[in-house]
């Protein structure tokens, strides 16, 4: 089943296709006929999805984020494309890759799918490499992506895929 993730304003701010029936009132089933994208706006009185588009906009010059490797993941467990399964409450579970920006830290908020609770967990970038402990409190399916990762910042910086962790 495909759902939409909206945020405040109605706006589609991440698609998910999940097995399980949700009921938490941020996230639309989506019918198989429908056209639905991030940055559409989903119109609640006539349950459709309508594409926003501003001409003025300029395309944002966006920084890609890529997660390339997870340590201490749970072998023997089946994980699709940028997926990772994991335990909880370990202290040894880090997320690395490159990133093209100046050192800093910054707060990398992550999703719990079937609840919409938001996890921080703290981002470091030091020489171009960035390092995030990856430390989840409670099991489930937590999701981090590019609405996520810009939602409190000004303006979006960075643009990334979906990632999932299955932790156990």
């Amino acid at each position: 089943m495909r759902y939409a993730h909206i945020d405040h304003k109605g706006i589609v701010i991440g698609i998910y296709d999940l097995d399980s029936l949700m009921s938490i009132d941020e996230y639309i089933l989506c019918y198989k006929n429908q056209d639905v994208e991030i940055g559409s706006f989903y119109n609640a009185e006539t349950s459709e999805f309508e594409r926003v588009a501003n001409d003025d906009e300029q395309p944002l010059d966006l920084t890609p984020i890529n997660i390339e490797s997870v340590t201490n993941t749970l072998s023997g467990y089946e994980n699709n494309t940028n997926e990772f399964t994991v335990p909880q409450q370990s202290n040894d579970v880090i997320a690395t890759g490159q990133l093209a920006i100046d050192d800093c830290k910054f707060k990398v908020p992550f999703k719990r799918i079937d609840t919409g609770r938001i996890q921080l967990m703290p981002a470091q970038v030091k020489d171009g490499q960035f390092l995030i402990p990856l430390r989840f409190e409670t099991n489930g399916i937590w999701i981090v992506d590019q609405a996520l990762i810009n939602a409190d910042l000004p303006k979006p910086v960075f643009e990334l895929e979906e990632y999932r962790f299955s932790v156990l």
